[in-house]
């Protein structure tokens, strides 16, 4: 049962390296992050289900728990800095688009000169 639990703990290990990696590297996507996240989710359903508790883990275990910890402590900020970003960017995109809009309901225009309509 500790052979589970430590294949677990170092899958679970791994994930949390490779979604660090990936929120750190500025033209990945969230989608990538998203199915790392399944995954580690999935792994944290294994161990769940495995019925082991805190109290049963040996201390290497437990000091591997308290790294992976660490990392969701790292990535948790990282990820809201890059969310913050993302919606930095949609909010430019929507006041550009509203303007647009505006501007395009005054009527036809050309090289910045708006014409009248009055036949």
């Amino acid at each position: 049962m500790d052979q589970t639990v430590d294949v677990l703990l170092d899958r679970l290990f791994e994930a949390s390296l490779r979604l660090e990696q990936a929120v750190i590297k500025e033209e990945s996507e969230p989608d990538d992050w998203l199915a790392i996240l399944d995954e580690r989710e999935e792994i944290v359903l294994q161990f769940q289900g495995s019925g082991i508790t805190g109290f049963m883990l040996t201390a290497a275990q437990r000091e591997q728990l308290g790294k992976i910890n660490e990392l969701n402590q790292r990535l948790i900020p990282l990820m809201d800095e890059r969310k913050q970003g993302v919606q930095k960017q949609l909010n430019n995109v929507q006041r550009s688009k509203q303007a647009m809009h505006s501007y395009n309901d005054e009527g036809p225009s050309g090289y910045g000169a708006f014409f009248d309509r009055k036949n």
